[in-house]
């Protein structure tokens, strides 16, 4: 199984502050913000998550500190003072965590220690933006320590709007966290985990160039803005985009540790309020502006036992809980589109859903170097569904508050999955591996508003079976790094995000069932310390073949906006990518050095949904750069750094909005700006 590792130092210095960052230098993971809100969408290897309402759950495995984040809204704002990133890539749910086709992705904090230390940091940056950030370990006892982590950023809007100057885009994000160790024993630790995220800035506003003259006649610039409009120029109107989302949770962590075994157990619920106005059309008409209301309720439990005996067996059996509830409100205002003030349509619905399984890995010795693994897991899941979309205004049926489409149902599916491989250590610095795996990912609704009643049903769940070979070398006493893998993955019902044709001659985003689909390509790492003194080098490469063995033409009798063949490109699936990073340290006097550093990371085209000819995306790349200067002991550091240094204004979502014409959303500018660390 491939793993990527992103640490400490790397976080920092390559200014990695949201999710949607790790993907520019992890090969083979894309991201990006499918709407206006906190819902950032993940693939690995082509396998992830399109739907942009905030109610479907990613084939990939978003994890904080142990504990699973199962809806994008929870995936924001708790990147600080982490010790490390690490994501796994292939069916996962063999050993923690619930079952998932594509990876994980774990965020581990810095946890408390013995130590008394910390840190604090400050940063200014374009359009005004201020940072400070805090972490403070304080050892309460020789067996209590306690450590509170702190960031809050406010700045200005990157975006202006060509008529009002209004600024869109700006942020206004408070983060806090704290971690409370007990060594109850020296068998038993508890550790306490407090969090709160409250996210209170301007969202950005996707835009649109060709609606003017396409759909109402009238001068470039009217009520979209104009093609060769400032990359920053939007066009909002009267509907006012904002943010408001707070939420936090508490998790226990638990272990207890035997002679020859461990205990641990992971517990956690979390809560999150939202209320989002966004301006999904582009435009300053109502043809498509939503306002994303909803409550979230997330619990989980996870509990595991592990053993081994001697050299020749070891294994981990495990139990996983967790529910989920979801209560929404997601309104979608089309009144210009149906030139009627009662043009308003809404998704009022309450979701639920109950996971469990039970799972277990298994790894033989069965010679020197050579080690046999076999794992296996049992997933049985409810989804329950209440709701659908509300004629608000009645322009439709002509009857205000009639449903448009209703269910009220419940939907039970169990499965069995499981994994078989070979792993063998050649040396001690070279390994080698092959596997065989299936995954399942649990049936869900699409949620947001729709005209007609085809569009709301349940999509059944998705599989994929997975074939990986890799290895992973380190040479030149450890100087060198190499890993790399090859791996071809069978796609089952696979979730995707289709458009099709509505009545009323509009069209809407929905979810759709692909029968078959493939993904197979390969990924190289490399890790070079010191090939000359003082300079270290990363570079990562992925190529992606991932592409549909299906064809669709329409969905429960609605024909899509445009039909699907076989072996069209999957979303999210650039079929190049790569990244490098190289630093060098240079000692300026005996007691200061200076650290140089130069990034750079590049995808190819992708598409962000199927059956939309406006939603190829283009080349996506970034220059970055940052020097530090501090003292030897690193007592204190002083950074300067530029981010997107070419200034590219690549369209990072585009999509077809309800009156046909392209609405896209533009790769954040060039940001310049510096940071101040104290460590203390």
């Amino acid at each position: 199984m491939t793993v990527n590792t992103l640490s400490r130092d790397e976080i920092r210095n390559l200014n990695i502050n949201s999710p949607k960052d790790i993907a520019a230098f992890v090969p083979g993971v894309a991201s990006a913000n499918a709407t206006s809100g906190s819902t950032p969408t993940f693939s690995i290897r082509g396998i992830g998550l399109e739907d942009y309402s905030g109610a479907n759950m990613s084939g990939t495995g978003i994890y904080f500190d142990g504990h699973l984040a199962p809806f994008p809204v929870f995936y924001s704002g708790q990147l600080l003072d982490l010790q490390e990133v690490n994501v796994e890539k292939g069916p996962q749910g063999f050993d923690y965590g619930r079952s998932t086709t594509g990876g994980a992705i774990n965020m581990v904090s810095v946890q408390p220690s013995a130590k008394k230390e910390g840190y604090i940091d400050w940063g200014y940056s374009s359009y005004n933006t201020n940072t400070g950030k805090l972490a403070w370990n304080v050892p309460i006892s020789s067996k209590v320590y306690n450590r509170v982590a702190f960031s809050y950023t406010k700045g200005d809007g990157w975006q202006h709007d060509v008529h009002t100057n209004q600024r869109y885009g700006a942020q206004d994000v408070l983060v806090l966290r704290n971690l409370t160790k007990i060594l109850v024993s020296p068998d038993d630790t508890v550790t306490l985990n407090l969090h709160y995220t409250r996210d209170v800035g301007t969202p950005v506003s996707p835009q649109n160039t060709n609606a003017d003259a396409m759909v109402w006649g009238s001068t470039p610039g009217t009520y979209g803005i104009a093609p060769n409009s400032p990359a920053n120029a939007v066009n909002v109107g009267a509907f006012a985009p904002r943010r408001r989302e707070n939420g936090g949770g508490v998790s226990v962590n638990y272990s207890h540790n035997f002679d020859n075994a461990t205990f641990e157990s992971v517990t956690s619920i979390d809560f999150m309020r939202r209320n989002i106005n966004d301006n999904y059309d582009g435009e300053a008409k109502s043809v498509g502006d939503f306002v994303w209301d909803d409550t979230y309720i997330s619990q989980s439990h996870d509990m595991r036992f592990s053993s081994s005996v001697g050299n020749l067996y070891r294994y981990t059996v495990g139990l996983y809980q967790s529910y989920d509830k979801i209560s929404a409100n997601y309104v979608n205002d089309e009144q210009d589109l149906f030139d009627s003030p009662l043009g308003t349509i809404n998704s009022n619905f309450k979701q639920q859903n109950i996971s469990t399984g039970i799972y277990v890995n298994n790894i033989i010795n069965i010679t020197k170097g050579l080690e046999f693994i076999a794992s296996g897991r049992f997933s049985y899941d409810i989804r329950d569904f209440k709701g659908g979309t509300v004629d608000t205004g009645g322009f439709v049926t002509g009857k205000p508050g009639s449903y448009l489409s209703y269910l009220d149902e419940s939907q039970v599916y169990h499965r069995f999955t499981g994994k078989v491989g070979l792993r063998y250590r050649i040396t001690p610095n070279i390994l080698v591996y092959g596997t065989i795996s299936n995954g399942y990912k649990a049936g869900t609704y699409f949620s947001a508003p729709v005209t007609a009643s085809q569009g709301l049903d349940y999509i059944r769940p998705e599989s994929v079976l997975a074939y990986e070979v890799g290895a992973k070398a380190q040479l030149f006493h450890h100087r060198l790094e190499l890993s790399g893998s090859l791996f071809d993955y069978e796609y089952r019902n696979r979730q995707t995000l289709v458009v099709a044709n509505m009545p009323g001659n509009t069209i809407s985003l929905t979810l759709a069932s692909l029968p078959r689909a493939r993904s197979r390509g390969g990924e190289l790492q490399a890790v070079w310390h010191s090939p000359v003194p003082h300079l270290d080098l990363q570079a990562g490469f992925a190529y992606l073949d991932a592409q549909t063995l299906s064809s669709m033409s329409s969905l429960n009798g609605l024909s899509l906006l445009s039909p699907v063949s076989s072996h069209t490109q999957l979303p999210y699936a650039p079929r190049f990518s790569w990244d490098g990073v190289a630093r060098y340290t240079i000692d300026v006097s005996p007691r200061y050095h200076v650290a140089l550093q130069v990034s750079y990371t590049w995808k190819a085209r992708f598409w962000s949904s199927l059956s939309d000819p406006n939603a190829r995306l283009g080349q996506m790349s970034s220059l970055g750069a940052r020097m530090t200067f501090a003292p030897r002991n690193d007592k204190w550091q002083a950074s300067v750094y530029v981010e997107n240094a070419a200034d590219k204004h690549t369209d990072v979502m585009s999509f077809t909005t309800n009156d046909n014409s392209r609405v896209q959303y533009i790769q954040t500018p060039r940001w310049v700006g510096c940071d101040l660390r104290y460590n203390f």
